[in-house]
């Protein structure tokens, strides 16, 4: 496969257990499909249960002008997004479902999404939390894992929050039987 900026060949590279390839070049990468939502999820669990599907009616809205980029997997011309609100764009392959990032592009996601993380208010993880135990039935294991995700997140925001809560709950925890 070929960087579709610089044109020189992508070496097969292993990103936390996930295959990407990177342009030795500009450091461009390429996820496979669902390679993006993987790494994510691989680079910090808390950010597991924020799903953005380029590829999703949800993401027509961020669509963007395309770059005019070539897809190194089918060769197709890419689409274009922003991912939700981050003000990074990148590309698509409507193809393949293949992403392209340039260089820092993912670690800005990155950073973007622990924003969202670090700004959510306890209400909205309660909310969340409930979203989540719904979804569980269709993935049962990643759901699961989503909605532990926002638990504990929920956990640490009722903590910083509601301090009377927190103990309150942890008190109870502590006399619990299923602990």
């Amino acid at each position: 496969m070929k960087c579709p900026d610089c044109q020189r060949d992508l070496i097969p590279t292993d990103y936390r257990g996930i295959r990407i390839d990177e342009c030795p070049g500009c450091r461009g990468r390429w996820f496979d499909r669902d390679g993006l939502r993987e790494a994510k999820d691989r680079t910090d669990d808390d950010l597991r249960w924020l799903d953005f599907d380029p590829f999703g009616d949800e993401a027509n809205v961020y669509d963007v002008r395309s770059e005019g980029r070539q897809c190194p997997r089918c060769s197709v011309t890419m689409g274009s997004l922003t991912y939700e609100t981050s003000g990074v764009v990148i590309d698509k392959c409507g193809r393949c479902h293949g992403i392209w990032l340039n260089h820092g592009e993912f670690e800005k996601i990155v950073e973007h999404l622990e924003r969202i993380v670090s700004s959510e208010t306890a209400a909205q993880y309660l909310e969340e939390a409930g979203k989540q135990a719904a979804r569980i039935p269709a993935g049962p294991v990643a759901g699961f894992r989503d909605f532990v995700a926002v638990l504990r997140l929920l956990e640490q925001r009722l903590a910083v929050e509601h301090p009377r809560i927190a103990n309150a709950v942890q008190t109870l925890y502590g006399l619990s039987p299923f602990r």
